[in-house]
């Protein structure tokens, strides 16, 4: 994808790193917070096509209550809005731990990219806010585009960007399928 894509809203600076790495090369809408991205999604997406990327934080945007779940794996919720053509990919844990889990599972060594292995030193390495840019990020995630839950990710973002308005639940829920 070569155009930027503002109707793509990550909340964290990590997330955003995560999306353009993998799918929106020229940059999507990055926004502080779950609250933040719902507001976006409600006020300038009002009646267009938004996808928000959010973590599962204790407390979940009341915006999120207009919205029914059409899949989930073991990290990733996807959900859609009753009217509206909005879409809300929910990651759990939040995004680090995601993270470290699908560099488990494809037996990567965030060593390699120096990044820590451990949770706490992990998050504190997304939390900086040149973590959207950061180069050892975006090598981890090109390593494992074709991981697990990470293609996942990948493949419902990219899904959404080719089709949106006419995205559909059936194949939405088979790309969960695929694993």
């Amino acid at each position: 994808m070569n155009q930027r894509a503002d109707y793509i809203i990550p909340e964290c600076y990590v997330d955003t790193n995560l999306i353009e790495t993998l799918v929106c090369k020229a940059g999507c809408n990055h926004q502080k917070g779950c609250n933040q991205v719902a507001k976006v999604m409600q006020e300038k997406f009002a009646d267009r096509f938004a996808v928000g990327i959010i973590d599962a934080d204790k407390r979940k945007p009341s915006y999120l209550n207009s919205f029914n779940e059409i899949a989930s794996s073991e990290h990733i919720k996807l959900f859609r809005h009753s009217a509206r053509p909005h879409f809300i990919i929910l990651v759990n844990p939040a995004i680090d731990g995601f993270i470290l889990s699908c560099a488990e599972a494809g037996s990567v060594d965030l060593t390699e990219y120096e990044l820590s292995p451990v949770l706490k030193e992990f998050t504190a390495q997304t939390k900086n806010v040149m973590s959207n840019k950061d180069s050892r990020f975006k090598r981890l995630f090109k390593s494992m585009e074709n991981v697990g839950e990470i293609k996942l990710m990948k493949d419902i973002i990219s899904y959404l960007v080719r089709t949106t308005y006419t995205a559909s639940n059936d194949d939405l829920s088979a790309i969960f399928n695929i694993e």
